[in-house]
């Protein structure tokens, strides 16, 4: 014969018997917050443990219930005097009430003639469907028998075939005879220690748990909840509820009970990260971060190696060696050749202009695996703490991506910034080492990510660059009448890189840029310090200088080659000793594959946030 669980509770306030709850813990009991009424302090008595006394218990916890029947919040958590010797109640798989055919139901508890020993309920759940929310309606399972009366309100509703719990009993109609529950994700909700103990599945206790401590950690967060819950689920396949989450708690509490997690669809991880950049404390959010590095981590497997990039569009098989149109020079034996990429882990770094002051900018790291974009860290910053912050979050980038592959740091930067040093950002020490010199650095244009034309081109064009063995540099020289008009009608046809003498900084030469950027030229290569003429240059410059050494280092190399190479030509300007700076310690290089970094939803800052 089985017995009923000893976990099953009584609980008497100022001396009656006012109703029902269960233990979770050997020293934390459940029970409605209208059984309590007021009081702070009640009995706890266990008639499934007859040898054990009544233990006094104090109210530690209260849910959101303010005195209306129909209030949600309608829980109260007791802290016992001292701990027992009792198994704790278990809970069940959410799904469990729902399955088919409906499963019986248990209630026990103490209305009125029945408050020594209590008595049973059998119940079903009428629908998945919550009521406001907030709660699932139970009916008799036999159309008869004892209700759920006064005296039932905060006990366990068990599933009589496995002892688990599905939630609790907080109301009923004597008219309908209907009962109400609130479900474990509901209690779970608001009372957030719960939610180490309700299945989640995908989520172990002791993950849920350090989460929930960083949370309970966090300050309150600026902006409202439902848009941070809305830019950590993104596009991650996760229904959002209506409203807005009355607490942090309850927006990470959904994605918990919402979301399972797959290795492309991590939005706990997503929510993180987030918050560590809300928090407003850099050893919480470092923590954070951690945890969602962590998470991240127990989703990832082993991947084969693979020569085609992890995103949606693969580039084809590469065809049987074709002959070279025209003779190419061999690379510079100043220069090593560097072996083919064979796959690439990319990091990327997006810097917008915010709109909230003229020197506040979006900040945005993000690493890629396995085809899918991973969160590091995201901020509102002023331009004088970007680079600290970016080459921080860069070193934490390394940990999420795939060590199998070569890394690659990509700057999607506004057009005004693409001329920018970003390959030479080091930390503060003066030892440091340029960023340009330690891994592949390129940059890319935000408005060509923002346009799908152009991403259109871009992925076609690189069909074609997969296929060339060579990259022959396309020269737009200081001399001749160029114009920036018809630039970009002219390089619909060119396929290879583009290389400029001189930086987008005179008005003419921001146009010229322009125009071969919306091209689109997905590899665009200029001196930061180029040819200082005006119109009258006479073609002897360093500009031409540049053109000619850089056309002899990438002829004869594949374009998905350049990044190595560019790392190579970096790290030998930055060992250069001689009179003059080598001809490339200040270039620029726009490399643009879509197919390594797949579209990504826009920042969530507000342009005026």
């Amino acid at each position: 014969m089985t017995r009923s669980p000893a976990w099953h509770a009584r609980i008497d306030v100022a001396g009656l018997v006012e109703g029902s709850g269960f233990l979770v813990s050997d020293r934390t009991v459940l029970t409605c917050a209208h059984v309590l009424g007021h009081h702070d302090r009640a009995e706890a008595v266990f008639p499934g443990a007859p040898g054990l006394a009544p233990l006094a218990a104090r109210v530690v916890a209260r849910g959101a219930w303010a005195g209306g029947d129909r209030d949600p919040g309608d829980l109260a958590v007791l802290e016992l005097e001292r701990p027992v010797a009792i198994a704790p109640a278990v809970f069940a798989a959410v799904d469990a009430p729902h399955a088919s055919p409906s499963p019986k139901l248990v209630a026990y508890g103490f209305p009125h003639g029945y408050g020594e020993e209590g008595v049973q309920s059998e119940l079903v759940v009428t629908s998945r469907q919550l009521i406001g929310s907030e709660w699932a309606q139970l009916e008799f399972a036999r159309g008869y028998g004892q209700q759920t009366d006064r005296g039932f309100s905060g006990a366990a509703v068990m599933l009589e075939g496995t002892g688990t719990v599905a939630g609790m009993v907080v109301s009923h109609d004597p008219v309908t005879r209907n009962s109400r529950m609130i479900p474990a994700t509901v209690l779970a909700r608001h009372w957030a220690p719960l939610g180490d103990l309700v299945p989640t599945p995908g989520y172990p206790a002791e993950e849920k748990r350090g989460l929930r401590r960083l949370v309970a950690r966090s300050p309150a967060v600026p902006g409202p909840l439902d848009r941070l819950l809305r830019d950590a689920a993104g596009p991650l396949r996760v229904d959002l509820p209506p409203g807005e989450p009355r607490s942090l708690w309850e927006a990470v509490w959904y994605l918990l009970s919402e979301s399972t997690p797959t290795a492309d669809a991590l939005p706990l991880a997503e929510l993180a990260v987030r918050l560590g950049g809300l928090v407003g404390d850099e050893p919480l959010g470092r923590e954070l971060r951690e945890w969602a590095r962590a998470h991240r981590a127990r989703h990832d497997a082993p991947r084969p190696w693979s020569i085609t990039p992890p995103g949606p569009v693969a580039p084809p098989a590469p065809p049987p060696a074709v002959p070279v149109p025209v003779p190419v020079p061999a690379p510079s034996p100043a220069v090593p050749v560097v072996p083919p990429v064979r796959r690439w882990s990319p990091i990327l770094v997006e810097i917008r202009r915010s709109g909230a002051g003229r020197n506040a900018l979006l900040v945005e790291v993000s690493a890629y695996r396995d085809g899918s974009r991973r969160l590091v860290g995201e901020e509102r910053l002023a331009e004088r703490e970007v680079r600290a912050w970016v080459l921080d979050r860069i070193d934490d980038a390394f940990a999420e991506i795939d060590p199998e592959g070569r890394e690659l740091i990509a700057f999607a930067l506004p057009r005004g910034w693409l001329n920018k040093p970003v390959d030479r950002w080091a930390g503060r020490k003066a030892m440091s080492t340029p960023l340009g010199c330690v891994a592949p650095v390129v940059v890319m244009d935000h408005d060509r990510r923002a346009s799908g034309r152009l991403q259109f081109r871009l992925k076609k064009i690189w069909d074609v660059l997969d296929r060339q063995p060579g990259s022959a540099v396309h020269r737009i020289s200081c001399t001749g009448p160029v114009r920036p008009e018809r630039l970009t009608v002219q390089l619909q046809d060119v396929t290879g890189p583009v290389a400029l003498t001189r930086p987008p900084k005179a008005p003419r030469d921001r146009a010229l840029h322009g125009a071969v950027l919306d091209a689109p030229a997905p590899i665009v290569l200029w001196p930061r310090t180029g040819c200082p003429g005006g119109a009258e240059c006479d073609g002897a410059c360093r500009g031409e200088e540049f053109l000619d050494a850089l056309a002899e280092r990438l002829a004869a190399l594949p374009p998905g080659e350049l990044p190595e190479q560019i790392l190579a030509l970096r790290k030998t300007a930055f060992a250069h000793d001689g009179p003059e700076p080598h001809w490339a310690a200040e270039l620029s290089f726009v490399w643009e594959d879509p197919r390594w970094f797949p579209a990504v939803p826009r920042l969530s800052g507000t342009p005026v946030g």
